[in-house]
């Protein structure tokens, strides 16, 4: 299994890592303490204009609060001014209180109470260089009432940076459910880990860019209560093999790719050229006649394959012969990209699956041939690693769209333990699962990769890895986490609007070589 320290860790796990920390000698104290300092840190880094800026934290009246009240005090020297203005009545936690007392016996900091005096805190709201947001936590559901309301509202209208911390105040840390009146985040920091709302495309808008801040929870705490482990760029150095000086294009894999038809010949080609840079010895394409007619000038560095194809240009499974040969010698092969779902793609696909001993990867028409009966795939002789999105997804297991969407994480351990595959859920943080039950979630990537190819070029990159000898498990989580760095890569040149699925292919090897050098 791949060691990964950052976790995602639901409300429920997280309240559990914190009782756990306090049993292995880190208190809730000491973790409140930490977390301040974290925050206290951080708030440094993003904002450089302290000492010359007025600031206003907003606290609730339990923890999160109290979170706030360690900041003002680390702050204290720091800022022009600070003002601490209780949302929703004094601290009411003993934690709390504890480090109001603390923060009270500085005279710099200013406490308003946004029930008593809320004209005034309204006023250093709009004064305001920065307001960081304490005041409720994970937990949080339904809609923000009373005084806490309109002191979001104006914050939100403010000309200031803001800053959550934790979760912005009107969000549940696990659905993502926002109040009417949430917070709107310029940044959120997350303490000790992040929560499932983070990774949710529609809280980005409002978490704003996303920090996790270690606070001192011991490691056996946070390995006790994950269960989804998260891919950062910082894990991929380790996934990625040295390659002995004195290789030959042998002992890097042998890779055969079944991809295109007429009309599709990109996917084909975008597949074949992901995995050729991603250090593949020997890469073949494998199409329809007419596809490798209109690739072959492209594709210098690949072997091509030529099959019969259908008067539709599809592949004939009269190939099957042909195909089985050539799976044979190979160390992993790529099936499905732009290939087409018809009775022939059917037959090829599902006696490949039934017959190779070739470890395989099965994206999108590939995917639609064995969705007549899944249970195919239990039939295999070698590991198979799917990677469907959403909707492919929905057409082998049974669920909709919008369930599957519900839990991801859920949806995708269930199908990989029933089936014994590797399954790669495509989408906004891409879900790993394996067939042991373990869960990896993707961190890079954004929005400028939902175009037509960036599909093809992500299977490319996993058959490539996989040829080369790398396990399933590490070969899809380097894969996908490099082809979302690639994106954002891409997205800092080109923005999101204009990436181009190409575009990842020409970052594969910039960013190998920075994995090289940190290795």
């Amino acid at each position: 299994m791949i060691n990964l320290q950052a976790k995602a860790l639901t409300i429920a796990q997280m309240k559990e890592a914190e009782a756990r920390s306090n049993e292995l000698g880190v208190s809730y104290a000491q973790l409140m303490e930490n977390a301040g300092s974290a925050c206290t840190a951080k708030i440094k880094e993003l904002f450089p204009k302290l000492s010359t800026s007025s600031v206003v934290i907003l606290c609730g009246k339990g923890n999160n609060g109290g979170d706030g009240l360690v900041i003002a005090r680390k702050l204290e020297n720091s800022a022009a001014d600070i003002t601490c203005i209780f949302c929703c009545g004094e601290p009411g936690t003993e934690l709390s209180q504890k480090v109001y007392q603390q923060a009270a016996a500085i005279s710099s900091i200013q406490f308003l109470d946004a029930k008593k005096e809320p004209m005034l805190c309204h006023f250093c709201l709009n004064q305001a260089d920065l307001i960081i947001d304490c005041i409720f936590g994970t937990g949080f559901h339904g809609e923000v009432q009373g005084s806490a309301q309109p002191m979001i509202g104006t914050a939100n209208k403010a000309d200031a940076v803001r800053i959550a911390v934790d979760i912005p105040s009107g969000m549940n840390g696990d659905d993502g459910s926002c109040s009417i009146s949430v917070f709107r985040a310029d940044h959120t920091l997350a303490l000790g880990a992040l929560k499932p709302a983070h990774l949710l495309e529609d809280t980005q808008s409002v978490c704003g860019k996303i920090h996790t801040l270690d606070i001192g929870m011991p490691s056996e705490a946070l390995e006790d209560s994950s269960s989804v482990k998260l891919l950062k760029w910082e894990n991929l150095p380790a996934l990625l093999p040295k390659r002995d000086p004195n290789a030959n294009k042998g002992d890097f894999g042998k890779l055969l790719i079944l991809a295109g038809r007429s009309g599709m010949g990109g996917a084909a080609m975008m597949a074949t050229l992901s995995a050729l840079r991603c250090g593949c010895g020997l890469t073949t394409l494998a199409a329809a006649s007419s596809v490798i007619n209109a690739c072959f000038p492209h594709l210098m560095e690949a072997v091509t394959l030529s099959l019969a194809e259908t008067k539709d240009g599809a592949v004939s499974s009269e190939s099957l012969t042909l195909l089985s040969e050539h799976l044979s010698s190979s160390t992993a092969a790529v099936i499905g990209c732009g290939l087409g779902h018809d009775e022939h793609t059917e037959k090829l696909v599902r006696s490949l699956v039934k017959e190779t001993q070739t470890p395989l990867v099965i994206d999108a028409d590939g995917i639609n041939c064995l969705a007549g009966d899944i249970n195919i795939v239990q039939t295999a002789k070698a590991p198979i690693i799917l990677t469907p999105h959403p909707k492919e997804f929905s057409r082998i297991c049974g669920k909709s769209v919008a369930e599957i969407e519900a839990d991801r994480e859920q949806a995708a351990s269930q199908f990989a333990q029933q089936y014994s595959v590797h399954l790669v859920l495509k989408g906004h943080a891409t879900v790993i699962a394996l067939p042991d039950g373990t869960v990896y979630q993707n961190t890079t990537g954004n929005a400028g990769m939902a175009k037509g190819g960036s599909g093809d070029v992500l299977a490319g990159m996993i058959g490539s890895f996989l040829a080369q000898g790398i396990a399933s498990e590490k070969a899809a989580c380097l894969a996908v986490c490099l082809h979302g760095a690639c994106g954002d890569r891409c997205a800092q040149r080109l923005s999101e609007y204009g990436i181009l699925a190409r575009d990842l292919i020409q970052e594969i090897p910039l960013l190998l070589r920075e994995l090289e050098q940190n290795r």
